[in-house]
């Protein structure tokens, strides 16, 4: 958390020692990361093309509404995680708000696959702007909240490293494994006299979003009722406070401050921007640059299984960081 949490946390009377986290309580906890995994694959790989190609909204609306939806969501963030951070209720700080967002993220992202026949160019951009932003909004106040409980889960700096990978592996091979599933299941079997290529089929993205709101829908319950009995180990709320969007915000440019935040923040920033560019035109690029059939697509989407499995493998053997490195980073704030 950032420098703002710790100084409230100080305050925050520590939370009762648990028992070692059994096996299927850390794989529920991995699975959790699947629903942001299937969500951010959505958007990422299909929902440009799907609007654009299939649907047959200006591709400049499509864009706007994407960014649009994102800029919402890198506000929501923040707020969100402060929320969570300062709740009170009987059930802790961040289940109240994982389990609320279960259906809500289900429903919204069904709805994003299934627009108006017929409508007017107006239509389509207000549909998909008021539904790409009510996804990114509701699947935060899952994913903020449950990547929070790692530090509460257990103390143990080797413990968290393997959770942290469990839940990257699990989340990026979910959403990966449902969008190999499109292209070597879905989209050939959608192929019509009228539709020879089933990328092109809308009937194919409704079905999309019937089985990922499904998948999207277990994966929160699992991930949030697996560490359900875990509530009463987990770190309190702090002494409540006035929730104002000038403490939030004064919070988050103090965080700004810490040489090791700012390292860590370049780094995910430049990462997210090469992995968004490559993610949101690689279904454009493999169809019509290279001009791959779906299942040549969907052998691409194989390798990154790859490089999901060799992370997940390689991260828990990283040394323990130093007690102080050259960026200040020590084994409290890993």
């Amino acid at each position: 958390m950032h420098d703002g949490d710790c100084g409230a946390a100080a305050a925050t009377p520590a939370a009762a020692a648990g028992p070692p986290l059994g096996r299927w309580t850390k794989l529920a906890f991995g699975f959790g990361a699947v629903a942001p995994g299937v969500a951010t694959g959505g958007f990422e790989f299909f929902l440009l093309i799907y609007y654009s190609q299939v649907v047959g909204l200006d591709a400049r609306l499509v864009g706007l509404a994407i960014l649009i939806a994102l800029i919402c969501d890198a506000i929501s963030d923040p707020i969100v995680g402060y929320w969570s951070d300062n709740f009170h209720s009987r059930w802790g700080r961040r289940h109240p708000m994982m389990y609320a967002s279960a259906i809500p993220v289900a429903l919204s992202f069904f709805l994003l696959w299934s627009p108006p026949e017929g409508a007017s160019q107006t239509v389509l951009f207000w549909y998909l702007l008021v539904l790409a932003v009510t996804v990114r909004t509701a699947i935060t106040f899952y994913r903020t909240p449950s990547a929070a409980l790692t530090p509460d889960l257990t103390p143990d700096y080797s413990e968290r490293t393997k959770l942290i990978s469990l839940r990257y592996f699990l989340g990026w091979t979910g959403g990966n494994a449902v969008a190999v599933w499109m292209f070597f299941i879905l989209f050939p079997r959608s192929k019509t006299p009228e539709i020879a290529d089933g990328r092109f089929n809308p009937d194919a993205y409704l079905t999309y979003g019937i089985v990922a709101a499904v998948v999207i829908l277990l994966s929160i319950l699992i991930g949030s009722i697996g560490v359900h009995s875990r509530i009463p180990y987990l770190t309190p709320a702090p002494p409540k406070r006035r929730f104002t969007l000038t403490l939030i915000f004064g919070e988050l440019f103090e965080t700004l401050s810490n040489r090791s935040f700012i390292a860590l923040f370049l780094a995910a920033m430049l990462f997210g921007i090469a992995a968004g560019l490559s993610s949101g035109m690689s279904l454009y690029f493999l169809t019509y640059f290279w001009g791959f059939s779906e299942i040549e697509t969907g052998m691409v989407f194989l390798g990154t299984f790859a490089a999901a499995l060799i992370g997940f493998v390689l991260a828990p053997a990283a040394p323990a960081p130093s007690e102080s490195s050259s960026l200040g980073i020590n084994r409290s704030q890993m």
